[in-house]
């Protein structure tokens, strides 16, 4: 088969992303804080793919973290070893299989039980390794973390105690706040939540403790945890490639993900593509058509999308590009994506860490 030059080259359905709108994105993100003593780590879980975590690498954004620990060895495989998972890394199979790799990569990972923090410290002092933890502070979203202050000064005080760990600072993330509608109202409580944080932090310092990092925020919450006095690191993934809900709150940010899919049925008010549920997630909204904001998606199978229309200007066979309403869940769902630059093909990307859940 002949390498494809462009988009018309490929079958459908095939996951596109628009390099041309990657760069925008990257460059209003990483432009914010060329003055200001603040990291943007990308957060991989959103990309799943090395190919594109080597290119954003390539554009100034060369520290990542990530929300399993598979997508932490696919990085470091890929060459990328500034690693944060921010999540909690349980039982002794895992816990393994993290000191592995913090012998090849520098880790940090989320801890919010004691138990854990010495099961950890035994797993990487038999590794002969260090892992940097993370304290994990509840500030609102009730998931996962410890409650701000003294429980979280013992917590940090536990980690500094143990071999083979590293205590480098707290995380606090506001993922309950990303897609509030109204920004005002999105700024203020994310605000009251990084007081909480910010407290935390001259605490563990009062009692002598460095806090070399203080790290949360995401798409929807970037510039104000980003510009709030304390804060050293942002962790937003979603700005990359957008999708056609976080663009309602994020408009700043363009849609660069879609899925290129055929028109296979059409009918007096709708058309139907051969891209469904399997192809296009749908869990946080409705997917939208690219270029044609009079289309309506009306509903999704597995296999097919319907798609209500008042303008049936489309043959069989005829492409769309349909945008998705969450981005990292569609990354997910694809073993490959196409990289192109004004419909020509740039690079096909396998997406390594899509499909697992390790």
């Amino acid at each position: 088969m002949p390498t494809p030059r462009t988009l018309a080259d490929l079958d459908a359905p095939q996951l596109v992303i628009d390099l041309d709108v990657v760069d925008a994105n990257l460059q209003r993100m990483f432009g914010a804080f060329q003055n200001r003593e603040v990291d943007v780590r990308v957060h991989f879980k959103s990309l799943k793919c090395a190919g594109l975590a080597r290119y954003i690498a390539c554009h100034g954004g060369d520290k990542f973290l990530c929300a399993k620990l598979n997508e932490a060895e696919v990085l470091a495989d890929a060459g990328l070893t500034d690693i944060f998972i921010a999540n909690q890394i349980v039982g002794p199979i895992k816990l393994r299989r993290l000191a592995e790799l913090a012998r090849r990569a520098d880790v940090r990972v989320c801890v919010d039980d004691a138990d854990n923090v010495r099961e950890m410290s035994r797993a990487a002092t038999e590794a002969g390794a260090t892992i940097g933890v993370l304290v994990e502070v509840n500030i609102g979203m009730n998931r996962c973390g410890v409650e701000p202050g003294e429980p979280a000064l013992e917590l940090a005080r536990l980690v500094r105690s143990l071999p083979g760990l590293r205590f480098d600072g707290l995380q606090g993330y506001d993922g309950h706040l990303q897609l509030v509608a109204d920004a005002d109202e999105r700024k203020r409580k994310c605000h009251q939540s990084l007081e909480k944080l910010i407290a935390t932090r001259r605490l563990i310092e009062k009692a002598g403790i460095p806090v070399k990092v203080v790290t949360g925020a995401g798409t929807g919450t970037w510039e104000f945890v980003g510009f709030y006095d304390g804060i050293t690191e942002i962790q937003p993934g979603s700005f990359v490639l957008m999708d056609s809900i976080y663009h309602q709150v994020r408009p700043e940010f363009a849609c660069a993900l879609s899925i290129m899919a055929a028109v296979i049925s059409k009918a007096p008010g709708r058309y139907v593509l051969d891209a469904g549920s399997k192809a296009i997630s749908k869990d946080f909204g409705s997917p939208a058509i690219l270029g044609r904001p009079h289309d309506k998606v009306a509903r999704l199978a597995e296999e097919h999308t319907v798609v209500e229309s008042d303008r049936i200007d489309l043959r069989i066979g005829d492409r769309v590009r349909v945008i998705p309403a969450h981005c990292c869940a569609t990354m997910n769902l694809h073993r490959n994506c196409v990289a192109v630059r004004q419909e020509q093909v740039e690079a096909i990307w396998p997406i390594e860490a899509s499909g697992r859940y390790d």
